[in-house]
Formats: structure tokens, C-alpha cells, sequence
């Protein structure tokens, strides 16, 4: 007989078996600086920052509370994650394809770092504080998406929010749970993603033919012990979130490997090309300088799209039931102060309004300017690594060939076409660099004008940065613009990972802190495109 529990407080509250089936049907739309819509998000034209992602999933899901694992077969493969004394989420094969007895085998696994089983269908957290405890909000008619349906019931409503420490808001959760089933069943789920209160997604999830049913019969979870002994992670590494985090992420994060996209995989395999270790010989460069000192203005746009849809407003959308889908955007307007000759920098962000100067030598410090009395002032800092100086602008790759492509005429004057193609392992192609600048007459020196970087990993474009430079002044920048109060009484931003600051170190090619920060926190990966060189 099955066993059942309750997953919420209050005599009327239902009750679900703790061994299932359902078929689930899940949306996924996490957005970080873009604009919602009906149906999704969008990054727009001009904004400063924007990551979107949206993922639509279905899939037949068996959870085995009773053994503490749940599997999940959707088209991407057959997942199963397993608590108590395994801790992996494994995905799967057919044990004939590896000459095993046994039904499944484990093909690639990642550790669930001591995490706990919880179910999918519980309703709140009675372990947890108050505000993590379900509450009848009473009755609503809810209707399902029309990709599956669209069927409509009136369900009893159950809230409940994810906290850090009972204090700190880290999401909201709204169960839907069909009344009129005998026995009451879920029907639907909706959970805002709210780390610290700030909202960055939703994902929504239906629940489709949901009943009991023994799991110890046909061999859903009949996996080859030995495999799952020696199952390895997989190549492009884990993407390790803690217990508390993955409770934030909804149902699609406990029950899929959500794909690495290609991109992040390059990202994956520049981060191990040991960026603090002298790079190997460099091909010959052209002998072409763009001087040391200078003050100009500064553009820079990117994007990165990977299912994503453009409107006439230069916006790129994902909508929330895609299969999978995701657009980053970034635009940095500015001038630029290089200050070579004292160890410094700054940039003057139009589009953010935000200043951040850079002060190396025994300071080392990027730090955010805001005016205080009338005086430029330090409002917060993030440390530069040591081994970071500023130096002269050096557009070139040093890892790779650049090819001389002669002249050409860009908006109307005339200009040097260099062009060079980063490679991973020397053999496959993941990014081309077109860049132009204008020459003096015997080629020795050089103003830079255009950067055009086109992202396309084993041949396959998915996004462009662009940088434009003009007004160019070669010279020492004012001195002022480097005359900053509270430099050594300024505090330490608690922020320092922020992807912001991430753009600001590139900017400002402090690749070692770039690096250092990746490494930390690599939700916060800006493209790749840039390695530790001058």
C-alpha cells in the first residue's frame, strides 16, 4: 500500500502520495536587466545590462519519495536524482548500451552537495519559519497553458515564500490544487525568483494525469550500482549551486542538467587555459603604436543571441514557453580617461550615469564616484589584483596570427582592416576579431576607430561586441579628473562580483581581478572575448 504525508499545515489541508507519477509541463524565464512582456522578456536597445533566459520543458516525472530520487524523461534524456546515501543527479542510459544487466546505467552525473530530499509537491516548508509554512489563500479558477490544454479548474490557493535565516526574501511560491479530484491532486505552480527581494524570474509548472503509483515495479530506478559508483561528472564541469540556492531555482533546476550553451562552454575551457601563467611565445604582431596616454569617447555594444527574436525597436525577446533560449545584452557609452604615465583611469558612463576611476600603484582600487558637497567623492571600491597595471591600448591578440587586410574606407575615411581568429587548441575556431584604424603615413602609429568582435564558437555566429572610439586626444588626461576624496576611508563594496564590475575590470583590461571573479561567481560570466593580455 502506498504511503502518503502531509506537506502543509491545518486539518483540511490535502494530502498527496509520497510515490507518483505526473506528467509536467514547466516554463522557465529568468531576466536580469531586461523589461517583461506578455509572455516573456526582452533585452532593449540601449540597455546598459541585460540577461535573459527562458526554457520550456515536458516531461513524464516519477518521484520516489519513499527512496528519497526522482526521474524525469523529457526529450533531452532520462534524469534521475537521488538523495540520501547516493547524492547524485545522474543522467542515464540504457544498461544494454554498456553491456550491463541491469536496465540503466549512469552516463554523467554531478554531486547534489548533501543536499535533502524535498518533494516536488510539498506545500511549504513545515520544518521552516512561519513565512515558509503554506497558507489557504481560498479558492481561484487557474487555467493551464493552452500547450497543454489549456483546461480549466477551480483550486484551492496555498502560499508560502523561500527565506534566508526567516528574514530575507528569497522567492514566493503559489500552488493550485484541484479539490474536486478524489483524492485532491496538484494541478498547477508558479514560483517568483526573488533573491534579496529583487526579482529576477519566474517558472511555472502544470501537472498533468497525476496519481499514485509503486515504483518498485518496472524498473524505473533499476541502475547499475557499479556505474553509478564510477559515473564521472561531465566534461564541461558541474555548475554547482548550494541546498539553499537550488530550493530558489523551482522544479526544472532539482530534475534537469540545464544545457550548457556553447558559449559557456568556451567560457569553461578559457577559464582552465591558465590565465595567470606566462602565455607561450606570441606570433608577430604589426608594428603599429596607439600611443600610451589619451582621453576619448567610447562605445560599446554587444549581443548574444541564442533563440531570441528582434523587434523593429532593436529589442530581442525570449518568449517563456520556448524550448530554450537566451539573449545577452550590454551598451557602455562614455569617455575614456588612460592615464598611463600616473597609473590610472576612469570612465564616465553616459548610459548609467556612473563614474569608476581606477587608481593602481600602492592603492588598487576600482571605486565608484558619486559627488558629495560638490566634491567628487569615493562612495565604494572593489580591489584591482596586484599584478594588473594599466598600460597603453594594445588592441592586438597575442595568441593568434593577425593578418594585415589593407586598406579600406569606413565612414568616409580611410582605414587599416586588421582581422584575427581566436582558437581553441589552435584548431577550432570560437571568435573573429575585425579591427580598424587609421595610420599615419609611414604606419607607425595609429588611432583605433572600430572593433568588431563576432562570437561564433565551432563556426557558428551567435552574437557580435562592437567598439567604436572618436575624439580621440593623445596626452595626460586633466589632472582633476583623478582628484577624488575619501579614497582611504572608502568602504568595500559587498558586491564586488557583480557583473557590472565584471564589464568595468574588461574595460578597463584588468584581466587577472576579471578572472578571479569568474572563477568565484560564474553566474556572473561576461562573454568571452577577452584573455589575460595587454
Amino acid at each position: 500500500m502506498l504511503s502518503t504525508f502531509v506537506l502543509s499545515l491545518g486539518a483540511n489541508t490535502p494530502t498527496f502520495p509520497i510515490d507518483f507519477y505526473s506528467g509536467e509541463q514547466s516554463n522557465l524565464m529568468i531576466n536580469q536587466g531586461g523589461y517583461d512582456i506578455n509572455n516573456g522578456a526582452c533585452c532593449g536597445p540601449t540597455s546598459p545590462q541585460c540577461k535573459i533566459q527562458a526554457q520550456s520543458m515536458g516531461a513524464d516525472v516519477r518521484e520516489q519519495g519513499s527512496m528519497n530520487r526522482t526521474r524525469s524523461d523529457s526529450a533531452r534524456g532520462t534524469i534521475v536524482t537521488w538523495y540520501g546515501d547516493v547524492q547524485k543527479q545522474m543522467a542515464l542510459v540504457p544498461g544494454s548500451m554498456v553491456n550491463s544487466t541491469h536496465k540503466w546505467a549512469c552516463a554523467q552525473q554531478c554531486p547534489t552537495q548533501g543536499s535533502t530530499f524535498m518533494s516536488s509537491v510539498a506545500l511549504g516548508n513545515p520544518k521552516g519559519c512561519f513565512r515558509e509554512h503554506a497558507h489557504d489563500k481560498g479558492s481561484v479558477a487557474i487555467t493551464q497553458p493552452k500547450s497543454v490544454g489549456g483546461e480549466t479548474k477551480t483550486c484551492e490557493h496555498y502560499q508560502w515564500k523561500d527565506t534566508l535565516f526567516c528574514l530575507l526574501t528569497m522567492g514566493q511560491h503559489d500552488f493550485y490544487v484541484d479539490m474536486s479530484a478524489k483524492p485532491p491532486v496538484p494541478f498547477f505552480a508558479t514560483q517568483l525568483i526573488e533573491p534579496f527581494g529583487n526579482k529576477v524570474g519566474t517558472e511555472n509548472t502544470s501537472f498533468l494525469q497525476f496519481q499514485p503509483a509503486d515504483l518498485s515495479k518496472g524498473g524505473y530506478f533499476d541502475i547499475d550500482p557499479a556505474s553509478i559508483k564510477s559515473c564521472k561528472e561531465p566534461q564541461g564541469g558541474c555548475n554547482q549551486q548550494s541546498e539553499a540556492a537550488q530550493r530558489g531555482t523551482g522544479v526544472a533546476a532539482h530534475r534537469f542538467f540545464f544545457d550548457r550553451s556553447i558559449l559557456e562552454a568556451a567560457e569553461a575551457v578559457v577559464a582552465v587555459e591558465k590565465p595567470y601563467a606566462k602565455p607561450p611565445p606570441a606570433p608577430q604582431m604589426p608594428n603599429v603604436s596607439f600611443g600610451t596616454d589619451f582621453t576619448a569617447q567610447e562605445t560599446s555594444v554587444m549581443l548574444i543571441n541564442q533563440g531570441g527574436a528582434e523587434k523593429a525597436d532593436g529589442s530581442v525577446c525570449c518568449s517563456s514557453d520556448a524550448p530554450q533560449c537566451q539573449v545577452q545584452a550590454g551598451h557602455r557609452k562614455g569617455t575614456r580617461y588612460l592615464d598611463v604615465t600616473n597609473q590610472r583611469s576612469r570612465f564616465d558612463d553616459a548610459l548609467t550615469k556612473e563614474t569608476i576611476v581606477a587608481l593602481y600603484g600602492n592603492i588598487h582600487k576600482n571605486m565608484v564616484i558619486n559627488v558629495t558637497n560638490g566634491k567628487e567623492t569615493c562612495q565604494e571600491y572593489c580591489p584591482i589584483d596586484p599584478r594588473d597595471t594599466v598600460e597603453g591600448l594594445n588592441p592586438f591578440d597575442p595568441f593568434d596570427k593577425v593578418t594585415d587586410k589593407g586598406q579600406t574606407t569606413l565612414e568616409g575615411q580611410t582605414v587599416e582592416h586588421y582581422q584575427w581568429v581566436d582558437k581553441i587548441l589552435k584548431i577550432i575556431p570560437m571568435q573573429k576579431t575585425d579591427f580598424y584604424a587609421k595610420l599615419s603615413a609611414d604606419k607607425k602609429t595609429g588611432v583605433p576607430v572600430l572593433s568588431v568582435m563576432t562570437i561564433e564558437p565551432m563556426g557558428r555566429p551567435i552574437g557580435q561586441e562592437n567598439q567604436t572610439w572618436s575624439n580621440w586626444t593623445p596626452g595626460v588626461p586633466d589632472k582633476s579628473k583623478f582628484d577624488i576624496a575619501g579614497v582611504d576611508t572608502c568602504p568595500q563594496s559587498k558586491q564586488c562580483g557583480q557583473q557590472k564590475h565584471q564589464a568595468a575590470r574588461l574595460g578597463f583590461r584588468q584581466f587577472h581581478t576579471f578572472y578571479s571573479h569568474m572563477l568565484a561567481t560564474p553566474e556572473m560570466l561576461f562573454p568571452i572575448g577577452m584573455r589575460p593580455h595587454a
